[in-house]
């Protein structure tokens, strides 16, 4: 365990010494704080426009699942992003043969940030939620919203052999987040049409509350995570 400390500390260094990543982990705390903020008034300006009562105030929980998962896509990121450049030195394999092994790495790389964006996550819902969740909601919402943050990192290490690579998977892993519109704006069976993403299953959970939604994320962004894991660990080898 000791090495596994030691090599999450060697994660966070090489985070501290890159501007781009440094901001990376506050842009959640920026996002939250526009939408908190700059939300509600243009719900104020747009229903004074139309002469209605509420126009964006039902959607407000998709707001807050964006910010969710955002939270945890943009610190996992950063984590994808330092592993596809040790990869680029060479250095990801060599480090499976240390006292580290390959576990030990994976949980350094992977486990202990989703981890840390769990935490975050369920920080910036307690403070810039538009929608009032009790405490248990929030955890597990963080918890869905970590989960699938770690499969997108997987999904940009396995996918990308380097860090411009690695930025342009980034981009098209944005379209994970389409799956929570669907149960809002999709009627009926045609909002099934999103359920392969695990975005999709999260938002019914928060909607509902149900446990067998939120038992779905879990078990398919598992199944996902445990194929690009494979793909990931065989480019290495």
């Amino acid at each position: 365990m000791k090495a596994v400390w030691i090599s999450f500390k060697q994660l966070l260094q090489q985070m501290a010494s890159d501007a781009m990543l440094v901001i990376i982990c506050f842009a959640p705390f920026l996002c939250g704080a526009v939408i908190y903020f700059g939300i509600p008034v243009i719900e104020e300006i747009v229903t004074g426009y139309f002469g209605k009562a509420e126009i964006i105030t039902p959607y407000y929980l998709i707001f807050d699942l964006m910010m969710a998962v955002l939270a945890s896509m943009l610190f996992c990121f950063v984590s994808a992003m330092i592993v596809l450049g040790e990869i680029d030195d060479n250095i990801s394999g060599y480090m499976f043969l240390t006292p580290l092994g390959k576990r030990g790495y994976l949980i350094s790389r992977f486990g202990i940030p989703t981890l840390m964006s769990m935490i975050i996550t369920m920080i910036i819902l307690s403070i810039f939620s538009l929608t009032e969740m009790s405490f248990f909601m929030i955890i597990e919402i963080a918890v869905l919203a970590s989960i699938i943050g770690m499969l997108i990192a997987f999904m940009i290490v396995a996918l990308a052999t380097n860090k411009v690579e690695g930025m342009a998977v980034s981009k098209l892993s944005g379209f994970l987040i389409m799956g929570a519109f669907g149960p809002f704006f999709l009627i009926g069976n045609n909002q099934y049409i999103l359920s392969i993403l695990p975005t999709f299953w999260m938002a019914k959970f928060a909607m509902t509350g149900s446990i067998i939604y939120m038992a779905i994320t879990l078990f398919e962004s598992a199944f996902w995570i445990f194929v690009l894991l494979k793909l990931f660990l065989k480019k290495l080898s």
